[in-house]
């Protein structure tokens, strides 16, 4: 047989092919804590929580044990007229954790999956009630995941765009984009959430054919971490209650803490009709989503074998043991550490060190909430103006941390920060040292 080199079989997420051969991914070998090791020796600050989910840092050693625990016990079991403990063990935690009326789990693989399973049954519950209500609605920019389902209500031209055209395109309102007023409010304080209006005319001239509205509370991740205000939050719901449309609650970023509230939709006192919650959940180990239902969803799915009321939707590694313990195990420790409010401290110092990047001209748009902090990259701060597209500067920012020991990843104009729980504040500082040290040398060059 023919050997093949790996790096020459890839296909690398959510990168250009040319970029790929002229900036080769870094092989790591191992982590612990905030940091990553290359094959090479060299150290990287994983400033990124590696695409969200080590909220707890790398290697942890309490979910290391609980998973090699596991594995010596059981590996998988289907979740058809079985189930293992740990996913047992696993519910009875989350169903600590979840704010009330939220009393119905289930389990799938990640958080496309985990809105998926929502939308499926957003339209089931209308259908069982005896309405055809099929259409979703959005906020514009949003982004839940890469299945066909989720991509349907994402909003992101470069993602969903060509999909949309081949699939479906749903209803979006306006992103509740702060930094760029999609109504051109000049203060977050003297706003009054009038962003949706755009929800509310949808839903006056649609909400017959609206099944449900899927939104990002507090904080849309992939546009670029856009911390909107909560009241904006409270409008939605509102709304969509008028309109008897059902609220999904994308939790698969900011869920489980990352906002300095167990889930974001608590900053707005809400609780929405379905929860999805992925990533953070097994602190990064192993793959397992959430979909919490209300009571009241449920009990329309309550019926016999030959009704129309089973909800016939699964994954073969549903409820995986393996995955279970590894959320077990990261749970436990945000209850015995009283976490995200046992880290205020800390929360308040990242917070006071972003802003201080406000004394850069080309920094702007400075945003955060518990451990999620963002700024953008503008070319004026007077006018907002952004740099050119073709400039490439937040991907060459990227790239000049990258050899610093710093890893970022922007999306667009944006670079982001998330780090895990146990961040110390000496590493907040050298993050943002980094950053800026990174990001002068880099001016230098693309300026000349």
């Amino acid at each position: 047989m023919k050997s093949r080199p790996a790096a020459d079989l890839l296909w690398m997420p959510f990168t250009a092919h040319q970029d790929n051969i002229d900036f080769p991914p870094a092989v790591i070998s191992k982590g612990e804590g905030i940091y990553l090791y290359g094959t090479d020796g060299k150290q990287y600050i994983d400033a990124t929580g590696s695409w969200w989910v080590s909220s707890l840092g790398h290697c942890n050693p309490q979910i290391n044990a609980a998973v090699k625990r596991q594995l010596d016990r059981l590996e998988h079991v289907m979740m058809a007229g079985f189930i293992s403990e740990p996913t047992l063990e696993l519910t009875e935690i989350l169903g600590s954790l979840l704010p009330e009326p939220l009393s119905k789990i289930f389990y799938s693989d990640d958080g496309s999956t985990a809105v998926e399973v929502a939308m499926k049954i957003a339209i089931q519950y209308h259908s069982i009630r005896g309405s055809e209500r099929c259409a979703f609605v959005s906020l514009g920019d949003g982004y839940h995941g890469d299945t066909l389902g989720a991509m349907s209500v994402g909003a992101i031209p470069s993602f969903h765009g060509l999909f949309h055209k081949r699939f479906k395109e749903q209803y979006f309102a306006d992103s509740p984009y702060c930094f760029r007023c999609p109504v051109k409010q000049e203060s977050q304080s003297t706003c009054d959430a009038q962003c949706m209006d755009s929800l509310e005319r949808i839903l006056k001239e649609h909400g017959a054919r609206i099944a449900a509205c899927v939104f990002e509370p507090m904080v849309q991740g992939a546009a670029g971490m856009r911390v909107y205000p909560a009241k904006v939050l409270n409008r939605i719901v509102d709304l969509c209650k008028r309109y008897d449309v059902l609220t999904i609650a994308d939790e698969v970023a900011t869920g489980l803490g990352r906002t300095g509230e167990m889930f974001a939709c608590g900053h707005a006192k809400i609780v929405p009709d379905m929860m999805c919650l992925a990533k953070g959940l097994t602190g990064g180990y192993l793959p397992i989503a959430v979909t919490a239902v209300s009571g009241e969803i449920y009990e329309e799915f309550k019926g016999g074998y030959r009704s129309n009321r089973i909800l016939n939707h699964g994954h073969t590694f549903t409820g995986n043991p393996l995955a279970s313990s590894a959320a077990v195990a990261a749970l436990n420790q945000l209850i015995e550490k009283k976490l995200p409010h046992s880290a205020e401290s800390t929360i308040k110092y990242f917070s006071e060190q972003l802003s201080s990047l406000n004394n850069d001209e080309h920094i702007s748009g400075i945003r955060h909430l518990g451990f999620i902090g963002a700024f953008e990259l503008v070319k004026d701060r007077g006018t907002k103006e952004k740099f050119p597209p073709e400039l490439r500067l937040s991907f060459k920012l990227a790239q000049k941390a990258l050899s610093k020991g710093l890893i970022i990843r922007p999306l667009g104009d944006t670079v982001y920060y998330m780090p895990p729980f146990n961040v110390t504040t000496q590493e907040i500082d050298t993050i943002l040292s980094l950053t800026k040290e990174a990001l002068r040398e880099t001016l230098g060059e693309v300026m000349r």
